[in-house]
């Protein structure tokens, strides 16, 4: 087979092309899909109205706004968690892979405490936001207790 100088051409142009679809596709990428895909990886494909997840991801920065990794990051890890190479981040720098499972951690401690995920009758029951409850047991003891 012979390849022709605009066979070459076309093969060039259409990596060229590809690349600027994925990088195009990559900033497009938003918070929400982040944390989508780090609780996907924990809890499996989750039944959530897109309104309901923008509304904790809202709060959950607003609430911890030094949390989330910085762009470039958070873009990596939801392509790769996305095309399911969760084992990318093993290639990773040891303070990033620290900074990715501090990052995990909070979302899974915030989304048990703004949703009722664990309070769901039935798996199957869509998930929602329920925003910030206080501790509403009248038998707490909030006060610091004296060692």
């Amino acid at each position: 087979m012979k390849v022709t100088r605009r066979t070459a051409l076309a093969i060039v142009a259409g990596g060229i092309a590809s690349t600027g679809i994925a990088a195009a596709g990559i900033s497009s990428l938003s918070d929400e899909d982040l944390v989508r895909v780090t609780l996907e990886r924990y809890f499996g494909p989750l039944n959530m109205r897109i309104e309901h997840l923008q509304q904790f991801v809202l709060e959950f920065r607003n609430r911890n706004p030094w949390i989330f990794p910085n762009g470039k990051l958070a873009s990596a890890v939801t392509v790769a968690e996305t095309v399911k190479l969760g084992e990318a981040r093993q290639l990773l720098p040891r303070q990033k892979r620290r900074d990715l499972r501090h990052f995990d951690r909070w979302v899974i401690a915030e989304f048990h405490m703004l949703t009722d995920y664990a309070w769901r009758s039935s798996p199957n029951d869509p998930i929602r936001f329920t925003g910030w409850h206080p501790c509403a047991n009248p038998f707490a003891n909030l006060e610091p207790q004296d060692a």
